[in-house]
């Protein structure tokens, strides 16, 4: 094998020989090289799950004609759900995006279902997450015309009615924080139907069991993935808005009825990159 010539390591073998025992060149190490380094590649990598939020609506506004909606499954308190109300209001996307929540209010269910509990570690609680509905819809009232929240199960909340008004508020966002695998797939096996190529689709919980396929929400990718939701659809990663994780992902149906309408065309027939000069500059 070839000694590693690269100029890192070569300065790290020199920077050793400074210091007189093993000892002393792991605590350096790891105080002074390890440390920092996790730091650094943290900060630039750590996922902050509001950023996408911006990116997807401003995406939209600058592309796309028409009224759209974004569904949260799993409000809670509303932590993220009044972020996502404050973006389409400073973007001035409020009069043009609806912002739907979805939860029960009452915390986290009992379930016996294999598929939503935690290999590692605990689950989660009966009554974790529990909140409180009337005040968190007096806050948004006071604050924002541009939302609903759906109270009950969502076999309750998903109804035919409610999803019909999707063909015309096409979702671009569908922010999943429902926690159970079981949760996740009711949510789509109602919904897939009405997402257009392309809708962003972000999975809070993914990570659950270091993201195993076996449960949770990344059962959920996994499955989809596999074709077993139908093999027009699938889940595509996208690592402009995801960074390293597995979180955030295009939603693709080859047979999507609703279709996003751009403002301006891609493509035209005159369209060519002219030939400026024979070197590496533009």
């Amino acid at each position: 094998m070839l000694p590693d010539r690269s100029p890192f390591i070569t300065f790290l073998r020199l920077l050793g020989r400074l210091f007189p025992n093993d000892h002393i060149r792991t605590t350096a190490y790891l105080n002074f090289i390890h440390r920092p380094r996790k730091l650094l590649r943290n900060s630039l990598n750590h996922f902050y799950r509001m950023d996408h939020i911006y990116d997807v609506i401003s995406e939209f506004r600058a592309h796309y004609a028409g009224h759209f909606s974004i569904l949260e499954f799993g409000v809670a308190d509303g932590y993220s759900f009044t972020k996502k109300l404050y973006a389409s209001r400073y973007l001035k996307m409020d009069d043009r995006i609806i912002v739907h929540g979805f939860d029960t209010f009452e915390g986290m269910h009992t379930t016996a279902d294999r598929r939503d509990l935690a290999i590692v570690d605990d689950s989660w609680v009966e009554g974790q997450f529990r909140s409180d509905y009337d005040r968190l819809n007096a806050y948004c009232s006071e604050r924002y015309p541009n939302f609903a929240l759906h109270r009950g199960t969502f076999e309750e909340t998903l109804t035919p009615e409610f999803l019909e008004t999707m063909r015309v508020d096409l979702p671009i966002l569908i922010w999943i924080d429902c926690d159970y695998y079981t949760s996740a797939r009711t949510v789509f096996e109602r919904l897939i139907p009405y997402i257009p190529s392309a809708c962003v689709v972000y999975f809070d919980e993914y990570d659950f069991n270091h993201g195993s396929r076996f449960t949770g929400e990344a059962r959920i990718v996994y499955e989809i993935n596999k074709g077993m939701f139908g093999a027009h659809v699938e889940l595509v990663l996208d690592r402009a808005l995801a960074l390293h994780l597995n979180r955030v992902y295009r939603f693709i149906n080859e047979e999507a009825e609703s279709r996003y309408q751009r403002l301006r065309p891609i493509h035209d027939s005159g369209q060519l990159r002219r030939r400026t000069n024979d070197s590496p500059f533009p």
